[in-house]
């Protein structure tokens, strides 16, 4: 009886133009929609969740898109690819790589960071804002392997007939240098999804506007920009930057 009640609301407030959204849901509602539209006009059928720590964008994909496809996640901690393999074994179209992406194939010293979303290769920098001065200090330093989107890129795509590539990048400043190293094979990506700061909290990470001007180089037009930390308003922190492929547009 409840679920019809619920059916019928629904349905009495969509006839009069209004939509229904939960609480939970309503700080990514734009964003929830922006992509659901580009996903379905670019037929997305394989996503890159480069940075993908526990899994939160796979599960966003996955409970609020709609997304059905396969999902790639690459993640360097141990404990949190742990994770999300542990996730995966509910998912047949969800693959998980232990490694981090970069320029170019190594090992390399990695900070993980008090809360892990922020770890880095970056050092931390606090001296811009203080908001995240307890998640963003260094408790450990690791030895991960790098590999780049030049090696996975083709492979993903030939081993499991992907036709139009999403590439989501979440890599805590670094992710000029992930998108770098996928060379030509960057230009196979119908949109790129960036987390890009306007208040650095890194050493020597880009800025947006570095961002913006050096993916506009790789072929890739802003489309979008969403608040990363809606929570900190009024001040801009990061945003999202929606990018769409030039040849593909």
């Amino acid at each position: 009886m409840a679920n019809l009640i619920q059916r019928l609301a629904l349905r009495a407030f969509d006839i009069f133009g209004y939509v229904i959204i939960p609480k939970w849901r309503l700080a990514n509602h734009a964003q929830v929609s922006y992509l659901k539209k580009l996903f379905g006009y670019y037929k997305i059928d394989c996503v890159f969740d480069v940075g993908a720590n526990e899994g939160q964008y796979a599960h966003f994909l996955r409970s609020q898109v709609g997304y059905k496809g396969l999902i790639v996640s690459f993640e360097p901690i141990p404990v949190c690819a742990e994770l999300l393999r542990n996730f995966s074994t509910r998912d047949e179209m969800w693959l998980i790589e232990e490694v981090a992406l970069g320029l170019e194939d190594k090992s390399a010293r990695f900070n993980v960071m008090a809360s892990t979303q922020f770890s880095s290769f970056l050092n931390p920098d606090s001296s811009h804002t203080q908001i995240f001065t307890q998640q963003n200090r260094r408790t450990n330093e690791i030895v991960v392997q790098v590999k780049t989107l030049n090696e996975y890129v083709p492979k993903i795509l030939r081993d499991y007939g992907c036709r139009s590539p999403y590439l989501k990048l979440d890599t805590q400043g670094y992710d000029l240098n992930v998108a770098r190293g996928a060379g030509d094979f960057i230009r196979y990506f119908r949109a790129i999804q960036s987390e890009v700061s306007v208040v650095p909290i890194y050493n020597d990470m880009p800025s947006y506007i570095q961002s913006i001007d050096e993916f506009k180089k790789m072929g890739f037009d802003l489309s979008a920009v969403f608040p990363n930390n809606p929570d900190h308003f009024p001040r801009a922190i990061e945003f999202d930057f929606h990018m769409v492929n030039r040849e593909f547009a």
